[in-house]
């Protein structure tokens, strides 16, 4: 896909499940980090920043003669205004310079105009009221020196005498300080979050996905949390949610259309990466497809790190593996296992035992023949494989595999790598049919509710007998 379709994507309106997903997903360490910024900008503060004294007097500007044309706002104003520039010149502070014990002198002088009035404030500000009171008196004392940098026909003049009790205290407040630091730097985390959620291409809806990937996507699978002893989430279990089953039961039916009209059998389920749940997906597809009368295997095509074995909870101590059979030390009757009972049973070829370098197994006559034996007996062969992000597997798998279906981990992979993916997958010869949003929030799932209720109590049968019991144990 090229960038201008992503950059047009990216202009569609924002996500807010999206962006408030990421914020709460990050709230802690964004709370973190600005709790830490507090902490060190008040032992900063308390430690370095300490309170300052002001001590100031009032001057004023008055015609030299009197004249009452000179008191004009327009004269005053620009009066006023010369003077306070003079007063915070360069030169008022080379003349304080050139005072007795000029080094004692810390601080800041500055003056500003009171208002629209006639009346300046000079004040001093230091470390000490000692320090505020010498640099202002050095300052009343220097500014005549001045006079000439005044406006003509004006004079600036000290209004009383300055007192030692006009000096005011400037606390450094370092608790409100750092309590600031840490709102910006709050307010800061959750801004670039909500940036990055706005600009990032990673797979966050249905609809985002159906716009910048170059497959078609069935819908997602909603999150569910497992129940108390709950070992696996599958439409079998009264224990997994009706919505879980109804939106397996939609994507099935799409997949289903869209491998019919292609005449495929073999359907290879993949990710990107680990954890994105597609051995589960696989497993629910299978039983979805058994439960509408079809004749489906499962192959554990995952030699690396085999989970359908712990889905299903099979045995496999006694049972022979798809190793043993690609090795030529077993048939394949001996490696296919039957689960469930009756018209409700399927068939499956499992890999409990990890393998070191299985890719070179999946690249032998072996192999194929395997799947066309398959395919020839059953009307669906799903094989689950290693995630095609990480090892090699599912790339060789793919050429053998009539069509691809993909499993993506909500907010977990970009769109650019999924269809990087999807190019390597069919440059391998197969054809990616689709792929689904899995473990998803705030996607929605159900239809009108129809269905809502009846799912749980529809699949018990199928592989839970009247003692609560696989049926196919």
């Amino acid at each position: 896909m090229n960038q201008e379709h992503y950059q047009n994507a990216n202009t569609q309106p924002y996500d807010v499940k999206y962006i408030s997903r990421c914020l709460m997903r990050n709230a802690l360490f964004i709370l973190m980090f600005a709790c830490l910024a507090g902490v060190f900008s008040y032992i900063f503060l308390d430690h370095y920043k300490k309170d300052t004294y002001t001590a100031s007097v009032n001057l004023y500007v008055i015609p030299r003669d009197n004249a009452s044309t000179k008191f004009n706002s327009n004269g005053i104003s620009s009066a006023v205004s010369r003077c306070v520039s003079a007063l915070n010149s360069d030169m008022m502070k080379e003349q304080i310079k050139k005072e007795k014990d000029a080094n004692k002198l810390k601080g800041n002088l500055s003056a500003y105009a009171a208002g629209s009035t006639n009346i300046i404030v000079m004040s001093a500000t230091s470390s000490s009221a000692e320090s505020a009171c010498r640099l202002l008196k050095a300052g009343i004392d220097n500014y005549p020196k001045l006079s000439g940098y005044f406006q003509t026909g004006y004079l600036l003049k000290k209004i009383g005498s300055f007192e030692g009790n006009g000096i005011t205290v400037n606390h450094a407040d370092a608790p409100v300080s750092a309590l600031k630091v840490a709102l910006l730097v709050l307010i800061a985390g959750c801004g670039l979050v909500g940036a990055m959620a706005v600009f990032t291409d990673k797979v966050h809806s249905v609809e985002q996905a159906q716009k910048l990937l170059d497959m078609d996507v069935f819908g997602a699978l909603p999150f569910v949390k497992k129940k108390q002893e709950q070992k696996s989430i599958l439409i079998t279990d009264p224990r997994t949610s009706s919505q879980y089953a109804e939106a397996v039961d939609k994507i099935v039916t799409k997949l289903r259309r869209k491998m019919h009209e292609n005449h495929y059998k073999v359907l290879m389920v993949s990710s990107l990466k680990e954890n994105d749940g597609k051995s589960t997906a696989a497993a629910n597809l299978v039983l979805n497809l058994v439960q509408r009368g079809k004749k489906v295997v499962l192959v554990d095509c995952d030699m690396r790190r085999s989970a359908v074995c712990k889905i299903f909870d099979i045995d496999m101590k006694d049972q022979k593996q798809l190793y043993d059979y690609l090795t030529e030390e077993s048939t394949l009757q001996d490696v296919l296992i039957e689960y469930g009972q009756d018209e409700r049973k399927f068939f499956c070829i499992l890999q409990k035992k990890a393998v070191s370098e299985p890719e070179k197994w999946f690249d032998s006559e072996r192999f194929e023949h395997m799947l066309k034996e398959l395919s020839g007996s059953f009307d669906y062969v799903i094989l689950d494989t290693a995630p095609i992000g990480i090892v090699r597997d599912a790339e060789i798998i793919a050429g053998y595999a009539d069509s691809v279906f993909m499993v993506m981990k909500q907010d977990e992979v970009h769109a650019a790598s999924v269809n990087d993916v999807i190019d390597i997958l069919e440059d391998a010869g197969s054809v990616v049919v689709g792929g689904v949003l899995n473990m998803a929030r705030g996607e929605k799932i159900a239809g009108n509710g129809y269905h809502k209720y009846k799912y749980g109590s529809y699949y018990y049968g199928y592989a839970y007998g009247k003692d609560g019991q696989h049926a196919g144990k």
